[in-house]
């Protein structure tokens, strides 16, 4: 179970990523979400879509401007470079499919995010290593909230910092 770290995107209980290894297509990740849960903030995909799918229980989407609600067997597709974040709509657990075409460096994204997550490291190490992460995956991902331009710049000025710390030594290379 991932912990709810404030400085983490993904307040997800358990996820699994898939990609398509032949031509990178897409990357599918199954989700489930916490009786209450909701992300903290929206994110965007700049260069991906997503198509999103209940598969149980009841999905909240939160969009700038409107909330779409999603129940099993039903999809919603979010273009790319729209910010959106998920709760969950229901009384119980939700599991969901998100499969983002192309690709891209998705599942690297979301394994380390898991990973960070699970270590539950305190306050300013979590902090570098989002960072490093983040700058990883510049123009794939960008968190809503923070200035694009910090994310695109300063992160990876922390990252290095970090790296020389050694605080985010137990982060994957993404290659």
């Amino acid at each position: 179970m991932i912990p709810d770290n404030p400085t983490l995107p993904v307040p997800l209980a358990g996820f699994r990523t898939k990609t398509d290894e032949q031509n990178r297509e897409y990357a599918e990740v199954i989700a489930t979400l916490p009786q209450y849960a909701s992300e903290k903030a929206l994110h965007t995909y700049p260069l991906q879509t997503a198509c999103i799918e209940a598969i149980d229980g009841t999905l909240g989407i939160m969009l700038p401007d409107r909330r779409v609600v999603i129940r099993p067997g039903q999809r919603f597709q979010i273009p790319p470079n729209t910010s959106h974040a998920f709760y969950n709509a229901d009384e119980t657990e939700v599991k969901f499919r998100e499969m983002l075409k192309p690709a891209l460096h998705t599942p690297w994204l979301f394994d380390e995010i898991s990973a960070a997550a699970k270590r539950n490291r305190p306050g300013i190490v979590a902090f570098f290593e989002k960072a490093y992460i983040l700058s990883q995956v510049k123009s794939e991902y960008y968190q809503s909230g923070i200035p694009v331009f910090i994310q695109k710049h300063i992160y990876p000025v922390l990252a290095r910092v970090g790296k020389l710390l050694g605080w985010v030594r137990h982060v994957a290379p993404r290659f």
